[in-house]
């Protein structure tokens, strides 16, 4: 409860998967750096964090249903009246923070839903 009211919780763990994942690719990396010549490098495995993660992937967005999701307006391919506003569409991040990728992509959807609702396609 916050204030008396009803509040969320959210709880994350690694997938012992991810963390081997993750142990992959850091390596691959320090492997990758050695031999360009890197002379101080250090990475880590973070097996414990104590916030939550930016998860992406899963619903990429294409024009080709069989090779795709969603749409480029987050909108399902097989069901019309879904649209899938989350990071799920983004298969890659080129930074730390898609936040803001993520809203932008939201606020398309919605004006694409409004558009749509107003067509009578949902």
């Amino acid at each position: 409860m916050c204030g008396g009211r009803p509040a969320i919780r959210v709880t994350y763990n690694e997938h012992p998967d991810d963390l081997a994942t993750m142990r992959f690719f850091l390596d691959r990396s320090l492997e990758l750096m050695d031999a360009a010549g890197a002379t101080q490098m250090e990475g880590f495995v973070d097996e414990n964090s104590p916030w939550t993660q930016h998860l992406l992937g899963t619903c990429r967005m294409g024009n080709d249903p069989e090779t795709s999701v969603v749409d480029r307006y987050n909108r399902s391919h097989d069901i019309p009246n879904l649209f899938m506003c989350d990071g799920s569409s983004m298969v890659s991040s080129s930074r730390g923070q898609p936040t803001i990728t993520i809203m932008a992509l939201a606020f398309r959807a919605a004006d694409r839903i409004i558009q749509s609702a107003r067509r009578g396609e949902i």
